[in-house]
């Protein structure tokens, strides 16, 4: 995949260009990827639609840009995660949950997009290459910063595989249940279905680790 953003360098550009990301986010929220055109970006944005090129070869090519940027934003739960949970200590079954159930509230924090941007989003990743791609650095990255906060607080985990094994599974099912609790409007108790995620995690945890 050969495909780059031009990043501007002078102030009234950067704004431009910030203007083009934020209105494209709001269109593709509201009105789906596959039913907005660059000139809509552009109308939106308050920006010639030559402006756009300036920037972006096309549509998907903003797309790439705000999924990374979403993909950064999670970056946050578990990069800081431990500095501003620190009091938490691994001690027993409940202070172990209760770091899972702060993990799951804090990538719900971080889904700031609509289940319509979320369903083009994985549609796009089936049917682009290049999506496709971005999705799986993006994986790779999220579970390794996952992996920095095990480190931290020393999850003992039997081997390196049972590692891999648990950081992959926690990872999708944490996105998975965020989603399930943003979007389906028929979960009436969030709390209840947290809890019971969390059930799960620290029964996959016990089958991994020396817990």
């Amino acid at each position: 995949m050969d495909r780059k953003t031009r990043m501007p360098s002078q102030k009234r550009s950067i704004e431009k260009y910030e203007n083009i990301l934020k209105a494209a986010f709001t269109l593709f929220n509201e009105r789906g990827y596959y039913n907005i055109t660059t000139a809509d970006i552009a109308k939106e944005a308050g920006v010639a639609t030559g402006s756009i090129y300036s920037y972006f070869e096309d549509k998907k090519d903003i797309f790439i840009e705000i999924m990374k940027r979403i993909n950064n934003k999670f970056f946050s739960p578990t990069h800081d995660f431990w500095t501003d949970k620190g009091t938490i200590e691994l001690k027993d079954e409940e202070s172990i949950k209760q770091i899972f159930k702060m993990f799951i509230k804090l990538m719900m924090e971080y889904h700031n997009f609509s289940k319509l941007f979320h369903d083009d989003m994985m549609a796009l990743e089936l049917l682009d290459e290049d999506i496709a791609v971005i999705r799986k650095e993006n994986l790779k990255q999220r579970e390794q910063n996952t992996r920095d906060v095990f480190e931290i607080i020393q999850i003992p985990f039997k081997n390196e595989e049972a590692s891999k094994v648990f950081l992959h599974y926690c990872n999708l099912l944490i996105e998975d249940v965020c989603h399930e609790i943003l979007y389906d409007k028929t979960i009436k108790d969030i709390d209840i279905y947290i809890e019971q995620t969390v059930d799960l995690l620290y029964k996959a945890l016990q089958n991994l680790t020396e817990l």
